[in-house]
């Protein structure tokens, strides 16, 4: 069964201290991470099929893959909630069907498409990565997973990041024994035979509460005690007869 979280008055209450609008991946404890742009929570740990014991490795067939986010329960210690909704990352086959190979701005290659996939946005777009080679196709220096240590929302909000390939979610057209990959290594995404054995970085649909700090929580209250404080004198002057 899938979770649909409850919002309301915790929504409001992480409204209060709602960060800069051109942030895109925060740190929602617990062991989540939001992506704003994309409207995805990542877990933090993206290579939690074996931080759990499910593998002693983390690697498996693209179905294996399929079949662990399947039936992944995930316990959020700050909210209190289990989530079963996870999934792999998304793959979006942009142009023609299939893969468009190429140097730049491609579903296929090298410095993909960010919309290409979710990955592709993540390691791209959040991480600002470059890949192997550059759009020319030349190897460039400094590609792959490269951590940027004065910018605290990339890489550093995750662990157990891998640097080899990872499954996407779909199949590739017309041959259902391949499915697509992105490699961390080298910002390539393609696709392959479902039977190499590839990381696995689980996620899934929306955000979840914010848990605002304790400042935000007085300054919360303290705006409802006088939204109420404002509606009893407007009351009053109303029907002084009743006040």
């Amino acid at each position: 069964m899938n979770f649909k979280p409850i919002y309301g008055a915790v929504t409001a209450l992480g409204m209060v201290a709602a960060p800069a609008a051109q942030a895109q991946l925060f740190d929602r404890g617990g062991g989540l991470i939001y992506d704003s742009v994309q409207n995805i929570t990542w877990l933090a740990d993206a290579n939690y099929a074996k931080t759990s014991g499910f593998d002693a490795e983390g690697k498996m067939s693209w179905q294996n893959a399929v079949a662990w986010v399947d039936g992944l329960i995930y316990s959020d210690s700050v909210r209190g909630v289990n989530y079963s909704d996870w999934r792999l990352p998304s793959f979006n086959d942009l142009g023609a069907a299939g893969c468009d190979y190429g140097y730049s701005n491609t579903d296929c290659g090298f410095n993909v498409s960010t919309a290409s996939s979710e990955l592709a946005h993540l390691f791209y777009g959040d991480f600002a990565n470059i890949g192997f080679v550059d759009s020319r196709g030349l190897q460039q220096p400094g590609y792959g997973l490269v951590d940027d240590p004065a910018t605290a929302a990339d890489e550093s909000l995750f662990g157990n990041i891998q640097s080899f390939s990872y499954w996407l979610g779909s199949s590739y057209p017309g041959d259902s024994n391949k499915a697509w990959y992105f490699s961390t290594a080298t910002g390539m995404q393609n696709y392959i035979s479902k039977g190499n054995n590839f990381y696995v970085w689980a996620v899934r649909d929306g955000d979840v509460a914010a848990v605002p700090d304790p400042a935000s929580y007085i300054l919360f209250l303290s705006g409802l005690a006088a939204m109420a404080g404002s509606i009893r004198r407007r009351k009053a002057a109303a029907f002084p007869a009743l006040a």
